[in-house]
């Protein structure tokens, strides 16, 4: 971290006037929340629902569960 920076950057909000603060609060909080992932769309994403046609996996938590199994069983049988 550029502690020389942070420490410039304090001492230029700290003298800001109020309406200079207050902009700079919005324009900060608009390029946040332009930045963060939109949970309500998500379930547009295309990965949504990809595997949903898969047999082999259509219980998700018994699937990992058997896929754990069989990695650590493995690998203590052969431990390359």
């Amino acid at each position: 971290m550029n502690e020389k920076l942070v420490n410039s950057l304090v001492e230029i909000i700290s003298s800001l006037s109020e309406p200079e603060r207050n902009l700079l609060n919005q324009k900060l909080l608009a390029k946040l929340q332009a930045s963060e992932f939109n949970s309500e769309n998500w379930q547009d994403e295309p990965f949504v629902g990809m595997w949903k046609d898969r047999q082999d996996i259509e219980e998700s938590t018994a699937w990992v569960r058997s896929i754990r199994h069989q990695h650590w069983i493995g690998n203590a049988k052969n431990p390359d």
